[in-house]
């Protein structure tokens, strides 16, 4: 058997185990994307000299909280995978008795915990992309800027950050 159909195999066999991991994941990257991409909204850009100042104190507030939800999010992920990684070692030790070698076991929940990861990085950003609207409505709403200025964006650099 290959490692890809291994892999997929496992996964598919540890679904409950991966779901918690997977929805952790998905909801961290669409709040990460959503944070970040508010000071992207161009109906933010126009605003008066006082509320233009708040704005920019609400980016860097938000800027800040994004690094701290990064690695508070890092600790999650380390931790999410040491969970799974007691919870399998029977599993992995029977690979060990099949002969196995231990680089290609790590390899196989590797690509377990990437292809886990990836999912939750696509359906994340879709959430996060319409999470990110709602939060561009609240902030508009928050500077008191009329509706019409609102612009439904997609946000390269909160793209590249919550990547």
């Amino acid at each position: 058997m290959t490692s890809f159909k291994l892999i997929l195999k496992n996964v598919q066999k540890n679904l409950q185990d991966y779901f918690i991991y997977f929805l952790t994941l998905m909801l961290s990257v669409s709040m990460f994307y959503a944070f970040n991409s508010i000071e992207s909204q161009p109906a933010l850009k126009d605003l008066s000299m006082t509320k233009q100042l708040l704005a920019d104190q609400l980016g860097i507030f938000i800027s800040l909280l994004s690094v701290i939800v990064a690695f508070v999010l890092g600790f999650l992920i380390l931790y999410a995978n040491q969970f799974l990684l007691k919870r399998r070692t029977k599993e992995l030790g029977i690979y060990t008795l099949l002969g196995m070698k231990k680089g290609r076991i790590s390899g196989i929940f590797v690509g377990e915990t990437f292809c886990v990861g990836a999912l939750s990085l696509l359906c994340g950003l879709g959430l996060g992309l319409i999470l990110s609207q709602v939060l561009s409505l609240l902030a508009l709403r928050l500077f008191a800027v009329e509706l019409e200025e609102y612009r439904m964006i997609f946000s390269i650099s909160a793209f590249g950050k919550t990547i």
